[in-house]
């Protein structure tokens, strides 16, 4: 009976161990990881600051200082090439004949049309027709499109040019040229034989009233601009110009009529400026412009450049000094290609790195005090650092 019962006692301090046992299994399985190390490495031991020192090393700073950019000046000058902003004016004939003949007689009658396109009509203006008379009698009818344009009795072998009214016209047109009838007169006929028949106007070409030039913006540039500045020198007559209009990047910056012979200075806003390529474009719809001295100036805001610190407490300063542990300062850059200039001040003291190396050592040692210590990096070319750290060495 006492053996039953002290089977009995025992089997729920075993349970209740077990159960113990098991909420410390699942304690270390959710302790943090370098906290469930600590507990299960022996092997480890502990800076007076309070950093972890494995194998007799302790990282004391690390950060990831990522791109570093350098700017040589402050501001930067894209100096652009002159526009020409120009229309011209050219006589063209868009359709003739050499010669056409109309008639009407009580039992025989002839009509003439003459189809023509206007492959611009926008831009064609002064349109007329022309020809010589040969032979006439009668009245001469001319439709357009059908609108009558001319109805007249001509009695000259010379004529002036008829006035072709644009309203009238399409882009495809027709000129139905007849003449009037006899009337009761049956034995007779009414004709006309024209010659060197010509449909004129004058063309607009508008394809230099607007023109575009092309830059290039760094990245750089780009994320350290401040203000930016459109400057041209307008050459032009005032009364014979309509506004000029200016675009940077498809935002309008300018429209209006210049103060020409005057150097211009526009302020635009920086988010205007695209890294890689952008575009300036000037317009106009009359008049003659020469845009000379074209400058778009950018200018830089004032660099800051990243700061890191860190702590060095008594002890660890004394080991310092004592020899016992080294303080080493460790670069990644993000390749090997690409050269790596840069100033280093630690605690005022300046040292130099020029590499194509990925990774940068150096001995900090000698810069290292007691207390809080600084370390600031000044790029002499773009830097992208993956990562800074900091590194006690037991020696």
């Amino acid at each position: 009976m006492m053996r039953k019962r002290a089977q009995a006692s025992g089997a729920p301090a075993a349970i209740l161990v077990a159960i113990i046992a098991a909420l410390i299994v699942l304690y270390i399985l959710f302790l943090p990881p370098e906290d469930r190390d600590a507990l299960l490495d022996g092997n480890e031991t502990t800076g007076d600051d309070g950093d972890s020192i494995v194998d007799g090393n302790a990282t004391i700073l690390l950060e990831s200082p990522g791109r570093l950019d350098y700017l040589s000046q402050k501001e930067i000058e894209h100096t652009l090439p002159s526009v020409n902003l120009y229309t011209t004016v050219k006589d063209v004939v868009l359709e003739s004949r050499q010669s056409i003949y109309v008639k009407n007689a009580w039992f025989d009658k002839t009509a003439y049309n003459i189809t023509f396109p206007i492959g611009n009509l926008d831009n064609t203006d002064n349109i007329q027709l022309v020809f010589n008379v040969e032979q006439a009698s009668g009245r001469l009818n001319l439709v357009l499109n059908g609108n009558e344009i001319y109805n007249n009795e001509i009695t000259s072998t010379n004529i002036d040019p008829i006035d072709i009214p644009k309203r009238y016209l399409n882009d495809q047109n027709s000129i139905i040229a007849s003449v009037s009838g006899v009337g009761w007169k049956f034995w007779r006929t009414n004709e006309y034989s024209l010659e060197n028949i010509q449909i004129t106007g004058s063309v607009t070409d508008k394809s230099s009233q607007e023109s575009r030039v092309v830059f290039q913006v760094s990245n750089t540039e780009k994320n350290n601009l401040d203000r930016v500045f459109v400057k041209f020198f307008p050459d032009c007559d005032v009364d014979e110009v309509a506004p000029l209009q200016a675009y940077l990047n498809n935002n309008q910056i300018f429209s209006s009529v210049p103060d020409c012979g005057i150097q211009r200075s526009l302020e635009v806003s920086p988010h205007y400026l695209l890294s890689d390529e952008n575009a300036l474009v000037f317009r106009t719809s009359e008049g003659r412009y020469l845009i000379d001295n074209l400058i778009v100036e950018s200018e830089l805001k004032e660099l800051t450049y990243p700061t890191y610190y860190f702590e060095i407490n008594e002890s660890i300063h004394e080991d310092i000094l004592d020899g016992n542990l080294d303080v080493m300062l460790e670069l990644l850059f993000i390749d090997d290609l690409d050269k790596k200039k840069a100033e280093l001040v630690v605690n005022t003291h300046k040292a130099g790195i020029d590499t194509y190396d990925q990774t940068y050592d150096l001995g900090l040692d000698p810069y290292i005090r007691k207390g809080s210590n600084v370390i600031e990096i000044k790029p002499k070319t773009t830097l992208d650092v993956v990562e800074l750290k900091v590194v006690l060495e037991e020696t």
